[in-house]
């Protein structure tokens, strides 16, 4: 069975290789996406998922067009049961010439629904202050 940091790690990942089957498999739904600037997305069923709202890496070039895919510099389990896990992710921001720039912070709730985990609300904080 696949683990909440498994599943974290593969999302990630899932997002840098704008791989949809990928990021769909380490999703749980009702899936909500929520952005520092108060907006929130919920997608209640991956069949869904297009209709409702952009793909994240499609969100990401959309403010960012410099952005080539993403360095996780840590993931920090905050607190966890057997059935949920929080993480708090840093990372930084990299463009095609393999620079990073920006230092940003994200909550990322992994759920089981059965015997799988899955990412199922992602909380981007924006730039890291202080």
């Amino acid at each position: 069975m696949t683990t909440a940091e498994d599943v974290v790690d593969q999302h990630g990942e899932a997002i840098n290789q704008h791989d949809v089957s990928a990021y769909l498999g380490a999703t749980n739904f009702p899936f909500t996406y929520q952005n520092y600037n108060g907006v929130a997305l919920t997608v209640e069923a991956a069949e869904e998922y297009e209709a409702v709202a952009a793909w994240p890496w499609d969100i990401i070039l959309s403010s960012d067009p410099t952005w080539h895919h993403t360095a996780f510099h840590a993931i920090e389990a905050v607190a966890r049961s057997e059935s949920s896990a929080v993480f708090k992710l840093t990372f930084s921001r990299v463009d095609a010439s393999d620079n990073e720039y920006g230092t940003y912070q994200a909550i990322w709730i992994a759920t089981r629904q059965g015997d799988r985990w899955g990412v199922q609300f992602r909380h981007n904080l924006g730039v890291e202050t202080g």
